[in-house]
């Protein structure tokens, strides 16, 4: 492998990576709203416990952060997970009226 081919190949790993991680964060926000939405009492779907994440981060955890492919925090990972289980709430309630 060439040094260029190096770089070439670190640019395409870094892509992915970005790649990865974005997939990740709307991932776990929407399995996190679900989450909130099933453990909501205002939902009718039953008497178990809904077990979740020992706890939502506020944005993409620092050791997944990268200097180059992903520098920023990113969005609100617990306003946005918050967001999405009212508005699973909303719809469920919504039909269940």
């Amino acid at each position: 492998m060439t040094p260029s081919e190096l770089l070439d190949s670190h640019t395409a790993a870094g892509a992915r990576y970005a790649a990865a991680l974005t997939e990740l964060q709307a991932a776990f926000i929407d399995l996190a709203g679900h989450d909130m939405a099933l453990d909501n009492k205002n939902v009718p779907v039953g008497p178990t416990p809904v077990r979740s994440f020992f706890g939502i981060p506020d944005s993409i955890p620092w050791p997944l952060r990268h200097a180059h492919f992903a520098p920023d925090n990113g969005l609100n990972w617990q306003d946005a997970s918050r967001a999405r289980g009212n508005e699973l709430i909303a719809a469920v309630t919504a039909e269940a009226a």
